[in-house]
């Protein structure tokens, strides 16, 4: 009888939640991370079209590359132009590389906006446009104007 009268006095004395100052306290200390935290996700935006365009850079410039040594084992023909493929991607028998048509096939830019097929030129959006990177089909390189300040 001694041991049942003890538990239930046990029982009683149990706290059965959080006080208000705990939870006043926990809300101060969330909310001073994320006041620190904040600032420096922030930026997150301008890293990510910037990689964007580095990857697109990469896939450009692995396209030309690739076109170019399919150009080379063919004997390089120095006239008029070459289509491989299908759908076909057309390369300048004078260098090698694809033309702005061919790379815009070779290479899926759906993601990117600006006027790739045309004149090789091609931004993260529509809203920034001073991070871009212009295809140069002469020398199959990419001209990347790009860093995390202006994309």
């Amino acid at each position: 009888m001694q041991i049942q009268a003890a538990r239930n006095n046990s029982m009683g004395s149990q706290q059965g939640g959080f006080t208000l100052i705990e939870l006043i306290v926990v809300i101060v200390i969330l909310g001073i991370l994320a006041a620190t935290a904040l600032p420096r996700f922030a930026g997150l935006g301008a890293d990510a079209r910037l990689a964007k365009m580095q990857g697109a850079r990469a896939a450009i410039v692995s396209a030309a590359n690739m076109y170019h040594g399919r150009w080379l084992a063919a004997g390089s023909p120095s006239t008029g132009t070459s289509t491989y493929d299908t759908p076909s991607v057309t390369v300048d028998n004078t260098t090698g590389y694809p033309n702005f048509a061919g790379i815009a096939v070779a290479v899926d830019t759906s993601d990117y906006a600006g006027t790739f097929a045309t004149n090789g030129t091609l931004y993260p959006d529509a809203a920034h446009t001073s991070c871009s990177l212009v295809y140069v089909p002469a020398t199959g390189t990419v001209t990347m104007n790009a860093s995390s300040s202006n994309c």
